[in-house]
C-alpha cells in the first residue's frame, strides 16, 4: 500500500515538474497505476498537492536539520540550506506559482506558516548573533528566499544553455543582500 502511495506521489512529481495542469491521467500512467488506484489512495489533485508540499516542508526543514549539524558557522548553515533547497525546488518547481492559482487548498498556507517559523527562529537567531544587516527584517529575508529561488528556477526555464552554477549564484545574491560584511568575512576564515 505505501508503495503505491509512494509510486503515485513519485510520478505526480515527475508530471508536475515538466506541466502542473497535466490531468490525474497522466499521473496514474506516469505511476502504473489504474485512475481507480489512484483515487483509492487521494481523493483528487488537491490531495496529492497537500501530500507533496508535507513531503516538501519535511525534507526543507531535514535540509535546516542537516545545516545545522554539518556546519558549525551559521553563515555557512545559511548557505547550506540555500543551496539544498535550490536543488529541491528543481523537482518541486511547481510549488512556485500555486499560491498565485485560484483554488489553492486551504491548508498549504498552514503548512508553509509551520516552515516559515522554523525558518524564523533561525533567522532570529543569526540576527541576535550581530550577523545579519540590522535593517533586515524576516519578512524581507523570506521573500528573498523565495524571490532567488524562484529567479534560479526561470533562468533554468529561460535560458536552458546557460553555464551559471545556479545553487552558487543563487547564495551570492542571497549572502550580500542579508549577512554583514563582518559575517561574511569571519565566515570565509
Amino acid at each position: 500500500m505505501k508503495d503505491t502511495r509512494r509510486k503515485i506521489l513519485l510520478a505526480a512529481l515527475r508530471v508536475w515538474r515538466e506541466d502542473y495542469s497535466a490531468p490525474l491521467k497522466a499521473v496514474a500512467k506516469e505511476a502504473g497505476v489504474s485512475r481507480m488506484t489512484l483515487h483509492r489512495y487521494f481523493c483528487g489533485r488537491d490531495s496529492i498537492l497537500v501530500a507533496l508540499v508535507e513531503q516538501f516542508v519535511e525534507r526543507i526543514s531535514q535540509n535546516l536539520v542537516e545545516a545545522k549539524q554539518q556546519y558549525d558557522h551559521p553563515v555557512k548553515q545559511m548557505e547550506s540550506l540555500v543551496k539544498s533547497t535550490h536543488r529541491l525546488m528543481e523537482d518541486f518547481n511547481f510549488l512556485f506559482d500555486i499560491f498565485e492559482q485560484k483554488g489553492c487548498p486551504e491548508s498549504l498556507p498552514t503548512l508553509f506558516a509551520n516552515w516559515e517559523k522554523e525558518f524564523a527562529g533561525f533567522f532570529d537567531s543569526l540576527k541576535t548573533q550581530g550577523l545579519i544587516k540590522p535593517t533586515i527584517a524576516f519578512g524581507w529575508a523570506n521573500a528573498l528566499f523565495e524571490g532567488v529561488m524562484k529567479a534560479g528556477f526561470r533562468m533554468r526555464q529561460k535560458h536552458k544553455d546557460h553555464q551559471m552554477d545556479l545553487p552558487e549564484e543563487i547564495w551570492q545574491a542571497y549572502r550580500f543582500a542579508i549577512f554583514t560584511p563582518e559575517a561574511l568575512a569571519e565566515a570565509e576564515r
